[in-house]
């Protein structure tokens, strides 16, 4: 008997929608427990992150060594983190060893664990069929897999969420981010002497900068090789964000723009604002950035991530706003908790139903916890708890104490 089941475990297949870190940790925890994986990316090329920031949280930190994938040279350590007033002066300063790496070397280090065979390029998902046996997955141009169960890690704007969940939609919340990753090299002596080594915050009205080293192209990180993550929060309503949406061709877009289509007089604002508000060494910095882009940000939680033989993982099943850079952690502890109810249950259906009760809540708790983080901003203050969340993060050493903190769960459990 006992052999008859590890035949049946070794046969038993995952199909996953999107190539980037949900996918990627979910392929790696499976390929683990015995699982035959393959993983269908949208892209015809290459996932890169623009040099976008990731916080080394301790879960993702977990995540990637229990994964196979590791944490070797994974970013650059700041000792501490500061706030700084418009003149550069520190206001307030929290003593905290974080780790701050980049989506692109995580991106490389989780792509290593998976065989080149198994990852595939340019394939776009059109739907799915379930029946007692499994999954039916249909692509573009007629191709079908079967499996015995099919994961949508394939983000906040999911395809498979929007088949099987077409009422869950991304809410934008009220704000956006101007953001890029200047190279080090670049950046006055000054700044690199006061701000590049640490985790900066600058906070004016209804405002956010953020700001820290991550590794360079090519993950370096060699000294005067890396690069400086810049991450500014600015409010829009919706009205404002449709007609920044608008390209350099006029094209009107969805969501956002891409980089090389944003609009070269959206640009020339941003830096005229820069003068005006920023301290000198963001200033520096934002001005070093080749190319500026926009994130509006959205969330939205969801009453199921499972759906039959449908689970989705990370940002598909919920999406928080980025106050917490918590994104790749949960994907990776998402991806985690599927496998481990997959080894632990021989029924496929009752795993399934144990992963949607255990993380089901907890994306939703992460989703609030971003809302509650964003009040800081001023917007959409909806409730005396809003409000009074709001008032506390007025003071720059609140923002240090709750903004991208290590081990935020803990108040929830």
């Amino acid at each position: 008997m006992s052999g008859s089941s590890s035949y049946r475990r070794a046969k038993r297949r995952a199909v996953i929608i999107g190539g980037s870190m949900s996918g990627l940790f979910s392929a790696a925890f499976l390929r683990q427990i015995g699982w035959d994986v393959d993983v269908y990316e949208r892209s015809g090329v290459e996932l890169v992150g623009r040099g976008a920031g990731i916080t080394g949280h301790p879960e993702l930190l977990e995540a990637l060594e229990a994964s196979g994938a590791g944490t070797t040279n994974l970013g650059v350590e700041v000792p501490k983190r500061i706030a700084i007033d418009r003149e550069g002066r520190i206001t307030d300063e929290r003593p905290l060893r974080q780790i701050l790496t980049s989506w692109d070397r995580l991106q490389r280090l989780l792509r290593d664990t998976i065989d080149e065979a198994h990852y595939h390029l340019g394939w776009n998902f059109e739907r799915v069929d379930q029946d007692e046996r499994g999954v039916h997955v249909q692509f573009t141009g007629g191709r079908v897999e079967h499996a015995d169960i099919l994961i949508g890690g394939d983000g906040i704007r999911s395809s498979v969420r929007a088949q099987m969940a077409p009422d869950v939609q991304p809410i934008y919340a009220g704000y956006y981010i101007w953001r890029g990753a200047p190279n080090e090299a670049d950046l006055e002596p000054e700044t690199l002497n006061s701000i590049y080594p640490l985790f900066t915050f600058y906070l004016p009205t209804h405002q956010q900068v953020l700001t820290y080293p991550i590794s360079g192209f090519d993950n370096d990180l060699r000294p005067g090789k890396r690069r400086f993550n810049f991450i500014w929060y600015r409010v829009a309503d919706a009205a404002k964000l449709r007609e920044m949406n608008v390209d350099e061709n006029g094209v009107q877009h969805e969501y956002t723009v891409p980089p090389p289509l944003i609009r070269k007089d959206l640009i020339a604002d941003m830096y005229k604002d820069a003068r005006e508000i920023l301290p000198p060494a963001l200033l520096d910095a934002v001005t070093k950035i080749k190319q500026p882009f926009v994130t509006p940000i959205y969330d939205f939680t969801a009453p199921a991530i499972v759906f039959g033989r449908v689970a989705m993982v990370g940002d598909a099943a919920a999406n928080a706003r980025p106050h917490m850079g918590f994104g790749m952690a949960k994907a990776g502890t998402d991806a985690q908790a599927l496998a481990k109810h997959l080894r632990d249950n021989e029924d496929i259906d009752a795993a399934l139903e144990a992963y949607n009760s255990e993380r089901q809540p907890i994306g939703n708790t992460i989703v609030l916890h971003g809302r509650k983080l964003g009040t800081h901003l001023g917007v959409n203050l909806k409730t005396d708890d809003d409000r009074r969340m709001h008032d506390l993060l007025q003071s720059d050493g609140a923002m240090l104490d709750w903004i991208a903190v290590p081990h935020f769960l803990k108040a929830y459990r």
